[in-house]
């Protein structure tokens, strides 16, 4: 029996040593539970060791000297994998696990057991066999009584603390207060693996919704600068036309400008009184050049903010150009088995030239946000009457 035993002991260590290299390799998390994780890892891999040891051997082999100091290493390592499994399960609530008054409890609690089978063991009679075997007994009801006490008290606490932790914790923490210590092990590196990975997967939606934002924020000074330079030119040759844009314009920005910023999608219905706004002022500055036309019959659906705008916008960018004929625009969506499509389509001189960046950037913003969003698509292709076509498709689920 003694080789399986140092066998599991071996693998506990292996596993161990796997762990803590995970444990130096997991940048991503902050120090404190990091060196919580090698902590449980090291005393964990101690006290199976010490344990491997004591079942292993027996006082004839090893000598009672030996032997005696190597009960004395497992009763004073034994508590403390729970401890620790505790403070990083307060440190997971989020929690101080310095000022908790339960993990001092706890702290007493361990220090009792160890206090008790140090004791016992070094006042034991080693001379005696029956006399030694009575008090290893007494040594072992006193650990077991300690120790449940310690179980349970770490399982209520946990228990209280269930909607503070992810299922997987729970499940996982639950299991390391009844398990062995090579379970244990094993336990903290999956926690600790998982960990990574939600982490990892935190921070790259972090990272999308950055991006989505700074996308948003570069087309919104565009938006508004081209807007105000229309009306701006309006007020030399309307001024009374050009107060009824102002206060259009005005109202538009007060009711829309939360959804603008959105990072999440919303309603075409909004999408497209940004539009509808945008062009109204366009049409004011430049009347009997622009036509529009709208055949909107599917509007309950969602999609990013400033999706659609940004296209008539640069329509009418390059298609209201002097010395070219009058602009004609139109916006369309349908209704698809799998979604919805938005069409918008221009009459001006095709789409721009590949020197010129600006609404090349643009576009790719939002070809970027519909499909991170919404998981939608966006094409682009030259009409055959000449100008261009921008096809937009919004899948179901988004809808």
């Amino acid at each position: 029996m003694i080789i399986p035993v140092l066998d599991f002991g071996a693998a506990a260590l292996v596993f161990g040593a796997f762990g803590l290299v995970l444990t130096h390799m997991a940048r991503r998390i902050p120090n404190w539970p990091r060196r919580l994780c090698g902590a449980i890892l090291i005393t964990s891999m101690l006290a199976s060791v010490a344990d491997v040891l004591v079942r292993s051997a027996s006082p004839r082999q090893v000598g009672f000297p030996l032997y005696r100091a190597m009960m004395v290493l497992q009763s004073l390592l034994s508590p403390f994998p729970m401890l620790l499994i505790f403070a990083y399960i307060l440190w997971c609530c989020g929690e101080n696990f310095r000022k908790n008054r339960l993990l001092y409890v706890l702290c007493i609690l361990s220090a009792l057991m160890a206090a008790c089978s140090v004791l016992l063991e070094c006042t034991a009679e080693l001379g005696d066999a029956s006399l030694y075997e009575m008090q290893m007994g007494v040594r072992a009801v006193l650990l077991v009584i300690l120790s449940s006490a310690l179980a349970v008290l770490t399982f209520v606490a946990v228990f209280r603390r269930r909607k503070k932790l992810t299922r997987a914790q729970l499940a996982m923490f639950v299991l390391s207060l009844f398990s062995s210590r090579s379970a244990v092990i094993l336990i903290m590196e999956f926690l600790l693996g998982c960990d990574l990975i939600s982490r990892y997967l935190a921070q790259q939606e972090e990272n999308e919704r950055q991006r989505t934002r700074l996308a948003v924020a570069q087309m919104q000074p565009h938006f508004l600068y081209n807007t105000l330079l229309s009306v701006y030119y309006l007020c030399a040759q309307d001024a009374a036309r050009s107060q009824q844009v102002i206060r259009d314009f005005t109202r538009y920005l007060q009711s829309n400008f939360t959804a603008i910023g959105e990072d999440k999608p919303i309603l075409f219905e909004k999408e497209l009184e940004h539009t509808k706004a945008y062009l109204a002022v366009e049409q004011a500055c430049n009347e009997g050049r622009l036509f529009v036309e709208f055949d909107t019959p599917a509007t309950r659906f969602r999609l990013p903010a400033l999706t659609l705008q940004p296209i008539v916008e640069n329509a009418v960018k390059h298609g209201l150009s002097p010395g070219l004929p009058p602009l004609r625009v139109s916006v369309a969506t349908q209704e698809t088995a799998g979604g919805v499509r938005i069409t918008v389509e221009d009459t001006g001189p095709g789409f721009p030239q590949p020197a010129d960046d600006a609404p090349h950037t643009a576009l790719d913003n939002i070809r970027q946000r519909l499909k991170t969003m919404c998981g939608g698509t966006m094409e682009i292709e030259p009409r055959e009457e000449g100008g261009t076509k921008v096809t937009m498709f919004v899948p179901r689920r988004s809808s």
